[in-house]
């Protein structure tokens, strides 16, 4: 006997899974005040079994089903394309809120139940949802994963409205962030905006390596395993690479032969431009130019404040970061309150290096 009675391509419908089985039933856990959230929440749903990541563009109510243009539906959440209908999701199956530092959902008198590690909810009744539980919707199993959450603290804040008041902590400091996640970049944007940082963003390698070269960056906010690289990598590059700029050097290699090598102590060349005015004098231009077209162009500074962002603090990666020169551990879920604390040690770091 099949699970569910499979529909036709016409057929829209639902199809009925077979009833649960000793399905223990959802605890009540009500929220309070429907009041829209100002909360910022980046959320994910990987599919338990599966390399699939739903990505969710949070906001304060998102509906979760299939899509179907002739009803004019249309989820926020939706599981079409991982087998919804196959699995018995109904078009509109569940509804999640994110509000009072907090995420419930609710199910919506689905055909084929909602549940959370395996137990039934009541429909149109809220339960709360925390950072990797099981999401079931009929047969399709997700695993919630919270990537950005309002507070450390996670009791309800019933009507909070004063998280996004953000106090100003920068003088339009130049903060790199790099992630792969274009929710997590915006909201790492947003917050640092509003403390008054200049954030610019990279979500790739080449990205990275891109504004490091073109606007060198006094502080650094990266994801310890996005892009090829790997993060140790990265903090390395950071740490073991001040340079010249580009253009300094070339400006030094057309110096070269107009600085006499009589030159008066007040007119030689000082620090990293003497050193390549004295290789120019010894081996001629040639040398130069070639030392212009390797050298990195970048000017990082190699005491600027860098934190990772990670789902592990421990372990041989994490050591390994700590020694390449990571300065601040932030462990994912990032809460926005304690990014906050890390932009203030960030700012104390460069006033005393």
């Amino acid at each position: 006997m099949p699970l569910f009675s499979k529909p036709s391509h016409e057929d829209k419908r639902t199809g009925y899974l077979e009833k649960p089985v000793n399905a223990e039933p959802m605890p009540l856990d009500r929220t309070g005040s429907l009041e829209e959230p100002v909360l910022p929440w980046v959320i994910e749903l990987r599919v338990v079994g599966t390399a699939n990541i739903v990505n969710i563009t949070t906001r304060p109510t998102m509906l979760i089903g299939r899509s179907d243009e002739s009803r004019g539906i249309f989820p926020d959440i939706d599981v079409s394309e991982l087998g919804g209908q196959g699995a018995g999701v109904s078009r509109r199956h569940a509804l999640m809120l994110a509000r009072d530092n907090r995420v419930t959902i609710q199910d919506l008198g689905s055909a084929n139940g909602t549940f959370i590690n395996g137990r039934v909810l009541e429909p149109k009744t809220e339960y709360r949802v925390h950072d990797r539980d099981r999401l079931r919707l009929g047969r399709l199993e997700l695993q919630i994963h919270f990537v950005i959450k309002p507070l450390v603290d996670e009791r309800t804040h019933v009507g909070m409205q004063n998280l996004l008041k953000i106090p100003v902590i920068g003088d339009k400091q130049n903060i790199l962030i790099f992630d792969e996640s274009e929710e997590v970049c915006r909201v790492l944007r947003f917050v640092a905006e509003k403390a008054g940082f200049r954030p610019t963003i990279a979500m790739s390698d080449t990205d990275f390596m891109r504004a490091i070269d073109e606007n060198p960056p006094d502080m650094v906010i990266m994801e310890m395993t996005v892009g090829d690289s790997k993060g140790v990598d990265l903090i390395r590059y950071l740490r073991n690479h001040f340079r010249l700029s580009t253009r300094q050097l070339v400006e030094a290699a057309e110096a070269v032969h107009s600085i006499p090598e009589t030159a008066s102590e007040d007119r030689e060349p000082q620090g990293l431009l003497k050193h390549i005015v004295n290789e120019g004098r010894q081996n001629g231009n040639g040398t130069v130019k070639e030392m212009v077209s390797i050298t990195n162009h970048s000017r990082v500074k190699p005491d600027i404040p860098i934190a990772i962002t990670s789902n592990v603090t421990g372990g041989y990666q994490m050591g390994q970061a700590i020694k390449a020169g990571a300065d601040i551990i932030l462990s994912k879920p990032i809460a926005v309150d304690e990014l906050i604390e890390t932009l203030h040690e960030m700012v104390d770091k460069l006033q005393t290096a």
